[in-house]
């Protein structure tokens, strides 16, 4: 069976948040292709922004951040800061460029810092695993 796409399971929160009268948006950060460098290149707009949640959603005043990940990552990205930060370490002298290890790492950094702010931050990898964690924080009944 075919893994979704993170796409598709972003959606699908999205769905959820509209059905429940939550405000969410999605950060998008997507390539583009240039026609006059005839090549694709990384979006630099202005109110695009880099190291923030997949899924960004308010209600009641609550922040909510999701990380989108497919559920064969969910068991990489969705481990203890401590675990994180040692294995990057040890991958910096394994492999050349352990950009995942590094990127797993600064993900969970950013949900522990919104943890600590008092908001909500989690990964998730179905519109089920969100609905459990609002279950838990009262926001949907």
């Amino acid at each position: 069976m075919l893994e979704k796409k993170e796409e598709f399971i972003e959606l699908e929160i999205h769905c959820l948040f509209m059905e429940n009268w939550i405000l969410s948006w999605h950060n998008d950060i997507k390539w583009f292709f240039n026609e006059k460098k005839w090549h694709y290149q990384r979006n630099n707009n202005n109110f695009i922004r880099r190291w923030i949640s997949d899924v960004i959603a308010l209600h009641k005043w609550q922040t909510i951040a999701i990380e989108v990940k497919k559920p064969s990552e969910m068991k990489f990205f969705d481990r203890d800061i401590k675990t994180l930060r040692e294995e990057y370490a040890q991958a910096q002298f394994r492999i050349k460029n352990p950009k995942r290890y590094l990127h797993a790492l600064e993900q969970k950094e950013f949900l522990n810092d919104v943890i600590k702010n008092w908001w909500i931050g989690f990964f998730a990898s179905s519109v089920q695993d969100v609905k459990n964690k609002l279950k838990e924080n009262w926001i949907i009944l």
